[in-house]
């Protein structure tokens, strides 16, 4: 019984091993690249199609510089006082809390809307602007 236990024990090493060089090549789905979305966008926070955020996850954009905007989540135009800007990096946030437009996001699907423009080439919100769409599952 003792070198049919052997041959088990190395079979299973071997299987083991094989598990381990197969998962060390494979690579893992990487984020949709923000850039591909439109040349303007650095990031999306969260990323498009991430899942388990947390109700209270902070959802924004970073855009490429001379960019700015606003955003809408799941329909609600996010007021300008509770966005949370970062000027010399071209960044907004949002934060969902208490008193605020949304106080909790939503378990499920949330579909976000960042409209952006570039107030150095002449364009606003109501003129030359354009938006971003992405989404992302909250837990």
């Amino acid at each position: 019984m003792q070198p049919m236990r052997r041959i088990v024990i190395r079979l299973l090493l071997l299987v083991a091993l094989a598990i381990l060089v197969y998962g060390g090549t494979r690579k893992a789905d990487a984020p949709l690249d923000a850039s591909r979305l439109d040349p303007a966008v650095e990031a999306l926070v969260p990323v498009q199609d991430s899942a388990a955020n947390i109700r209270q996850a902070e959802i924004g954009i970073d855009l490429a510089p001379g960019w700015t905007g606003d955003l809408r989540i799941n329909g609600h135009d996010i007021p300008e006082d509770q966005l949370r800007r970062n000027e010399p990096l071209n960044q907004f946030f949002f934060q969902p809390g208490r008193g605020k437009e949304i106080g909790s996001l939503p378990p499920g699907n949330v579909t976000v809307t960042a409209i952006i423009w570039q107030p150095l080439a002449g364009q606003s919100r109501t003129s030359g602007s354009h938006s971003i769409t992405w989404s992302f599952t909250v837990a």
